[in-house]
């Protein structure tokens, strides 16, 4: 079936709904995962303070924007999901948000970790950084009607995917650069017993863009029949 016939189908199931409600649950959501990620590094860490809150913000941006793209992918597969497809623009925006408080809080409160000298050292990690939130920033930007309607569905739509995606493997060269060595401990050491957060938040990512593939696979091979 061709994706637009069965994005078609999933609007109409939908049930008449609030735009306060989707930001409300969008919300609930969010905080879920921000918690569960901070209990987990609570537990691989053996403590909790403003710097190990930060990691869970970034890791909780790139999983949260990791949903908002895969939703579409869910949807054309599986069934149950359809109903989510609404949460999309919600889900995205919240992440971005939380890369701006995970930056504003990196640059700010904890300036005696990250320094001038730790971000010279660490610079093309933060170069791919800094043009995700570009990239997400101009997509924030033309997230409303008028502009939808200035560019025409089709090409705010062409747009806003390409930009998503290309946002999120940078969100991901910004992880893996910066964190690959830690990840490399641990597969030596094993300890802690429980891998790095970001090493699960990069798996996801990665499990995100091979979704998005099979996805294209699945409709290029439908619109050949």
């Amino acid at each position: 079936m061709p994706f637009v016939q069965r994005h078609e189908e999933i609007i109409k199931k939908l049930k008449p709904y609030s735009y306060g409600r989707l930001w409300l649950n969008a919300f609930v959501f969010s905080i879920f995962i921000f918690i569960i990620n901070s209990l987990y590094l609570f537990l691989r860490r053996g403590d909790y303070d403003l710097f190990i809150a930060n990691k869970a913000l970034a890791t909780s941006s790139l999983m949260l924007i990791g949903f908002s793209l895969a939703l579409s992918g869910l949807c054309y597969f599986w069934d149950f999901v359809d109903t989510k497809i609404i949460y999309r623009k919600h889900l995205g925006l919240i992440g971005f948000f939380l890369a701006g408080a995970h930056v504003i809080v990196s640059g700010f409160f904890l300036s005696n970790k990250f320094t001038a000298a730790w971000f010279e050292s660490k610079k093309i990690s933060m170069l791919f950084g800094g043009l995700a939130l570009l990239v997400f920033l101009a997509m924030a930007a033309i997230s409303n009607r008028y502009l939808i309607h200035e560019l025409g569905g089709k090409y705010w739509r062409a747009f806003m995917r390409f930009g998503g995606y290309l946002a999120f493997i940078f969100i991901i060269l910004h992880f893996s650069l910066l964190k690959y060595p830690e990840w490399l401990k641990w597969l030596s050491t094993g300890k802690p017993f429980l891998p790095p957060l970001s090493l699960i938040g990069v798996i996801f990512g990665l499990a995100v863009i091979v979704l998005r593939l099979a996805l294209w696979l699945a409709v290029k091979r439908t619109d050949r029949k």
